[in-house]
């Protein structure tokens, strides 16, 4: 899951995938905005057929809190 998640943010962030740690900061490292992490949310949501409510992932900042976030969202709803 982290794998899928990292080549998303360096496709929406334009980084290459190596360049995408577990501790980058959503927006100091990697330079989202608030629409772009609505954007990277909605993607997450159809690619991982979960819902993220919006006070969730307003707390998420770097891609570890993300990953962690998912995958606990993704064995509550197997």
């Amino acid at each position: 899951m982290n794998e899928q998640i990292r080549a998303l943010l360096a496709a929406n962030c334009g980084l290459p995938y190596h360049s995408i740690t577990d501790d980058a900061n959503l927006s100091k490292d990697l330079g989202l905005d608030s629409l772009d992490t609505v954007d990277l949310v909605l993607q997450l949501e159809d690619l991982f057929k979960i819902s993220i409510p919006d006070e969730d992932y307003q707390r998420l900042q770097t891609v570890r809190q993300f990953c962690e976030y998912l995958e606990g969202k993704v064995v509550a709803t197997a």
